[in-house]
């Protein structure tokens, strides 16, 4: 605790000076002599003067507290602390008091108000100051264990880079083969070159790192524990074919009976329930898919001349410890045989983009030629029709965002092919953007025909070779029907869908509590994809140590792929290191005082509470982001912060203070310090008035406030109480703001069942500008309770 505390109060160049009167803040001040070792005014403590007198201060008196009255904390930090540091004193123990933007801006008509508050303000600050330490340094043990879930390209170059810096990485894939979407494809849009390239030399890499295991055919099965601690269950499928045996003489393939779509191939082509290894494969054999056999069927195991087959193998179990989770689950195409207008599945040469790749990838069923299924014969017309099922409310409301630069691709390249092909493009809107503007330029220089046209339909007439396409050219105002041997639909991208053990995991709070369905919970958007706050914190999720990392979190290309799945291993690396320094400020529990109720568990936005060997609740520092919602959320009032606590709070509420006006209520504002502090200081720096008597005091979050600042604040003759957080998912720690709200209605309740009036505690939701809407809410409420009267408790006082 601090014994020795130093008051200093700014004029701020006659900014504060000129309202607040400074000989009244010395005169309001002048009892208040309990451990104070120094008073000083002065006209512009920021100046060389100023900071001189700040700096002797310190010194001659031993201060190791101060207070500075004057400008806001984000004015003058790095001054103040250099000033500090220099006299011996931690950053920490210079409290930051404004009464500028908080006295004398908004108060410029009200001097003597203006001082009253401001002296107010300063014995408040005071208490505070009385239980300020120095923080002690916080350090914690990283795990450097990582599951990545998902094997193409967001997963590859997740685990790439974290193998390379050290960390052991799990890499599952479901599939028997790395490499997802981004290996499937021909060439790679803007320079063209191929796919397989990139992705073949990031597989190569992990092979060569003995810090991965690859596991291929495998999927997530359960999970349990929280960020830093997980434990996931893993099943693999049986390797019902020996790698080691298996001569890949493809007799099994022949033989086996069952012919179905090939999802590789997007279902240009069919397959077996036995497949050959696929490019990029990882497990070195023929395939036997026992999902798709038929009954007693063991064609393939009696032919096999290598005995390589053992159909009775069994699914494998396995488990694995690790601290974060990389979520590259990817992206699927938009079924578009949901569109019957267009034609596909009903007509073989109507195709998707997707089934467009293939059949132009020299490993594709036509070899890299492109011909048209039915007939095998290469197409004269080429008709692409975009945004097929996208951008539209009826099947997919959003844009992919790729389409339009894949479809110009495969325009190009049908030009370069043979450039005799005519190939029309209807669209909507041509979204390309960056340089990706130039594929259009090179589009229209090919040859290639646009024709802006509201949803076209696609049909075959009797008797006629080839298909019809039929569309509205807005542009010249006709209806435009063109022949085409082929069509293809640009069909867009949709989530593959969340693991459900990893859904599961996440729709439920670390003391078990159900946060909702997954779009209620905050996990996914409408669309199904992984959501965080995109603006801010596109890697955020309810839970700590899950990264989503490409096309799970949105339709993207290849480059914002990568660099996705890189911004995911970064945000591991800080919690991989075997001894790494924290927030000072993570919450810390007094186990006298705790009854494990959970209710910090509960209400965490991050779940990163976990139970410690002692059986109490416990924050994980690492992934901790001392919001300090805990502080807010506890019953018993048995977790503080350094810097932060309830009794701290409690002291600068109860501090004696007097009425800034005759008859003025007295109340107390607590605010969040990133968007409605923010309005605060912005209604302050527009001059806009609100009464004097409301005391703002900045938190870490709205959540961090715990009721019980209420019931010890009405007690003291505090005539009301303003909460102030973020607007609806605006919270820059996801629900704050929200659990602020449940418990001033819960604490309203109370009061009533008390006999106090519960209007006397109110929430409010302020965005970063919204300084006029502060200071007319600020109004309206000091007028309710004008209208209520005084607290019954100050006559009692």
């Amino acid at each position: 605790m601090a014994g020795n505390i130093g008051i200093f109060v700014c004029g701020c160049d006659g900014l504060i000076s000129g309202v607040v009167d400074m000989a009244g803040v010395e005169a309001g001040l002048a009892k208040v002599k309990k451990r104070i070792g120094a008073k000083v005014f002065h006209p512009r403590l920021c100046g060389s003067g100023g900071t001189g007198a700040v700096r002797s201060a310190i010194s001659q008196n031993a201060l190791d507290c101060v207070i500075i009255a004057g400008c806001p904390e984000s004015e003058c930090r790095d001054v103040f602390n250099s000033v500090a540091a220099e006299a011996g004193l931690a950053p920490e123990m210079v409290l930051r008091l404004d009464i500028r933007e908080g006295c004398a801006f908004p108060h410029g008509n009200n001097p003597g108000g203006a001082t009253a508050k401001a002296v107010n303000l300063i014995k408040m600050w005071n208490a505070r100051a009385r239980l300020a330490e120095p923080y002690k340094p916080v350090y914690a043990t990283g795990n450097r264990d990582v599951l990545v879930i998902g094997g193409g390209l967001a997963g590859l170059s997740s685990a790439n880079e974290l193998a390379e810096a050290g960390l052991n990485v799990t890499l599952i894939e479901k599939e028997s083969y790395l490499g997802g979407r981004a290996g499937q494809f021909d060439k790679v849009f803007p320079r063209m070159c191929d796919s397989r390239c990139g992705v073949t030399f990031l597989v190569n890499r992990l092979k060569d790192n003995p810090g991965i295991k690859i596991m291929p055919f495998t999927e997530i099965s359960g999970l349990k524990g929280s960020a830093g601690r997980f434990e996931a269950g893993l099943s693999s499928r049986p390797r019902t074919v020996d790698p080691e045996k298996c001569n890949l003489c493809g007799k099994c393939e022949q033989i086996c009976p069952v012919i179905l779509p090939d999802e590789y191939n997007f279902g240009v082509v069919t397959r077996k329930a036995v497949t050959p290894p696929r490019p990029l494969d990882q497990v070195g054999s023929y395939v036997i898919n026992r999902e798709n056999c038929l009954p007693g069927c063991s064609l393939c195991a009696d032919i096999c001349p290598a005995g390589a087959i053992a159909l009775e193998r069994e699914p494998a179990s396995s488990t694995v410890k690790f601290g974060s989770i990389v979520l590259a689950t990817g992206w699927q195409p938009f079924e578009a045989e949901k569109i019957s207008r267009l034609g596909f599945g009903r007509y073989a040469n109507v195709l998707t983009n997707v089934q467009m790749e293939r059949i132009m990838s020299p490993d594709g069923p036509a070899g890299g030629r492109l011909v048209c299924p039915e007939s095998g014969r290469e197409p004269e017309n080429v008709v692409f029709i975009q945004c097929a099922g996208s951008r539209d409310i009826n099947y997919q409301g959003w844009c992919s965002t790729i389409c339009c630069a894949a479809t110009l691709k495969q325009a190009i390249n049908i030009k370069l092919l043979n450039s005799r092909i005519k190939v029309y493009v209807f669209y909507i809107d041509i979204r390309v953007y960056g340089d990706y503007e130039e594929l259009y330029s090179r589009a229209q220089e090919a040859g290639v025909v646009f024709v802006r046209s509201s949803p076209a339909q696609v049909y075959a007439e009797p008797g006629a070779a080839g298909l019809m396409v039929v569309g509205e050219d807005t542009l010249m105002g006709r209806t435009l029907k063109i022949s085409a041997d082929l069509v293809v639909l640009a069909a867009g991208m949709k989530p593959c869908g969340i693991p459900q053990p990893i859904l599961n995991h996440l729709s439920h709070g670390q003391a078990g509590e159900s946060r909702g369905n997954p779009e209620e919970a905050g996990l996914l958007d409408r669309r199904g994809f992984f959501v965080g706050h995109r603006q801010c914190f596109p890697l955020e999720s309810p839970a700590q140590g899950i990264y989503p990392a490409g096309t799970c979190q949105e339709p993207m290309d290849m480059a914002n792929t990568v660099r996705g799945a890189l911004a995911a291993a970064c945000k591991i690396f800080k919690t991989s290191g075997e001894r790494v320094e924290v927030s000072p400020m993570v919450p810390q529990v007094d186990k006298a005082g705790c009854d494990k109720c959970k209710r910090c568990m509960e209400e965490c936005p991050y779940g990163v509470w976990y139970f410690d060997n002692d059986g109490y609740p416990a924050p994980d520092p690492l992934y901790c982001k001392t919001c300090l919602t805990c502080v807010g959320a506890c019953p018993r009032q048995c977790i503080s912060a350094q810097g932060f606590s309830v009794q701290e709070l409690v002291g600068t509420v109860t501090a004696r203070v007097k009425e800034t006006e005759p008859g003025e209520p007295h109340v107390v504002a607590f605010v969040c310090e990133n968007d409605a502090y923010q309005a605060v200081l912005l209604a302050g720096r527009m001059g806009l008035e609100y009464p004097s008597g409301v005391h703002v005091i900045p938190v870490r979050c709205a959540g961090s406030c715990n009721m019980v600042l209420i019931q010890d604040g009405l007690p003291e003759g505090i005539d009301g109480f303003i909460l102030a957080g973020c607007r609806h998912g605006e919270c820059h720690y996801i629900h704050g703001a929200d659990r602020t709200e449940e418990r001033v209605a819960n604490i309203k309740l109370t009061l009533r069942d008390i006999m106090i009036e519960p209007e006397r505690v109110d929430f409010v939701r302020l965005g970063v500008r919204d300084a006029e809407k502060f200071a007319g809410h600020a109004r309206d409420f000091v007028e309710r309770l004008k209208k209520m009267g005084p607290s019954p408790f100050k006559k009692i006082n």
